[in-house]
């Protein structure tokens, strides 16, 4: 049978998802700022590529929030909103637990030296004071419970999700706070898989996420009643 000419089509692929890749790192580790303008001609000039892919990789990016458009100003990255992370956090750890239930019968031993040896990097980054690296070694360790959980929709909206709550760490709440805490509540996670308790590893999952965005945004406002 005649086979269609697929090659230009999945070529433009590859290079869009190269470049939304490289793109979303750089805005969630920080080397993009907020409100930093994003021109394609630019930025097609420094993949080396035509501005068709990189407008793709831009509409991704605004589509998850990543990028916002400002008429007749152009395209840029998006601030950060406090309400916007809330809901992030919120999700992202809705979304743990359920990758835990799904997870769980495959976690065994191997998988549970696997984690341990991810949130060691955690750990040894944490140490050197390596802040972007840390936040990078936080995320792997959660992801890996997506991955685990055999579900490819939830893997794709917990990396997008991930890759936020990254970008909040490193440049809203400051990740250096949050190495050392995580560590620990990962130990927690991990033992309480090792002893097959379901329950208690999704309640430390939710704390480990929700109770640290609580904290945090509570360090950063005013008290009201500060005055009284």
């Amino acid at each position: 049978m005649p086979i269609p000419n697929m090659k230009d089509n999945i070529e433009k692929l590859s290079t869009k998802e190269r470049v939304y890749n490289v793109l979303r790192e750089w805005i969630a580790d920080g080397t993009l700022q907020p409100q930093e303008r994003l021109n394609d001609k630019e930025l097609a000039a420094h993949f080396s590529v035509s501005r068709t892919p990189v407008r793709e990789a831009l509409q991704m990016l605004i589509e998850q929030k990543f990028v916002t458009v400002r008429p007749s100003s152009g395209t840029f990255v998006a601030p950060l909103d406090r309400e916007d992370m809330a809901c992030v956090y919120q999700m992202i750890a809705g979304l743990q637990c359920m990758a835990l239930e799904l997870a769980f019968s495959r976690i065994g031993a191997a998988e549970i030296s696997r984690l341990r040896v991810l949130n060691a990097a955690l750990i040894q980054m944490d140490a050197a004071g390596n802040v972007k690296e840390t936040s990078r070694a936080d995320m792997d360790f959660h992801r890996q419970f997506a991955v685990l959980s055999g579900n490819s929709y939830l893997v794709r909206f917990t990396d997008t999700l991930l890759m936020q709550a990254q970008r909040a760490e490193n440049l809203f709440f400051g990740a250096e706070r949050r190495g050392t805490l995580s560590a620990g509540q990962h130990m927690a996670i991990i033992d309480a898989l090792e002893r097959r308790d379901l329950n208690a590893a999704k309640e430390t999952m939710r704390v480990n996420w929700n109770a640290w965005f609580r904290d945090a945004d509570e360090t950063s406002r005013p008290n009201p009643d500060a005055g009284e």
